[in-house]
């Protein structure tokens, strides 16, 4: 009963809004000009100069891209620690003590939440499906 109704809450509000929209498209409506740029616009800044920028984008793709790598590899139990871990001190040059308590804190967080509340089956990783582990 209650997985019937998701679609529903999601489905109700954004059929009004499509309507809304639809109405206002065909009345003509005119959003107010802003004199400044949108926070969705992408451009860079004017005061980083672009290398720098360019690389600050790399270094945070890749970090996304391993986030995904270790997920796959060891799975969520194995990688949410290991990448927070790892984020706080290579990246962010945080202190061992700092790093090791949010570390903690994340997997606590996570396996509160995800594991024991809402009871989610997260599969093992690709690693320990190989070798035949869990």
């Amino acid at each position: 009963m209650q997985a019937r109704l998701y679609p529903w809450a999601i489905g109700i509000p954004m059929v009004i809004l499509a309507l809304v929209q639809v109405i206002l498209d065909l009345r003509g409506y005119k959003a107010k000009e802003t004199s400044d740029a949108a926070p969705v616009d992408f451009q860079f800044t004017q005061t980083i100069q672009p290398a720098l920028a360019r690389k600050r984008a790399i270094t945070m793709f890749s970090w996304l891209l391993g986030f995904f790598l270790v997920v796959w590899l060891l799975g969520f139990e194995y990688g949410i620690p290991l990448m927070v871990f790892s984020y706080l001190k290579l990246q962010s040059n945080e202190s061992w003590v700092l790093s090791i308590i949010l570390t903690v804190l994340a997997f606590v967080f996570f396996w509160l939440l995800f594991v024991k509340l809402l009871t989610l089956p997260f599969p093992q990783g690709l690693i320990f499906t190989w070798l035949g582990i869990g």
